[in-house]
């Protein structure tokens, strides 16, 4: 992850949409991601998927509703390989927030992820 992606999650932090927490559980989610898939994330390739990430944490932790996705154009994304690898993310996402992620942000994320990896 560089500066850049950390300086937008400071700013999200500085600005009480999120808590030290959650930007400690993306940091962890992000490097994760570098690891498995051998690349790094920037805040050219990886801006929407920090950003999407860290928000939608926060509305989980405040009890806000999710909106679902278009099925239709989830479908292609349902077919990767990337997206079929997840759910190890998305659990240890769980664990360290104390929270449930409802399948609907998991496939908000896995949508940018899955476009992220896909433009390697």
């Amino acid at each position: 992850m560089d500066d850049m992606l950390m300086l937008r999650l400071n700013l999200l932090v500085d600005a009480g949409e999120i808590d030290d927490t959650i930007r400690c559980s993306v940091v962890e989610f992000v490097k994760s991601i570098e690891d498995k898939y051998s690349l790094k994330i920037t805040e050219e390739n990886g801006s929407m998927l920090v950003s999407h990430l860290a928000m939608a944490l926060g509305r989980i932790k405040r009890g806000e509703e999710i909106q679902t996705m278009d099925e239709e154009l989830f479908a292609e994304v349902k077919e990767t390989k990337t997206y079929k690898e997840l759910d190890m993310f998305y659990d240890t996402l769980e664990e360290n927030l104390n929270i449930k992620i409802p399948q609907a942000e998991k496939d908000f994320i896995a949508l940018h992820l899955c476009t992220l990896i896909a433009n390697i």
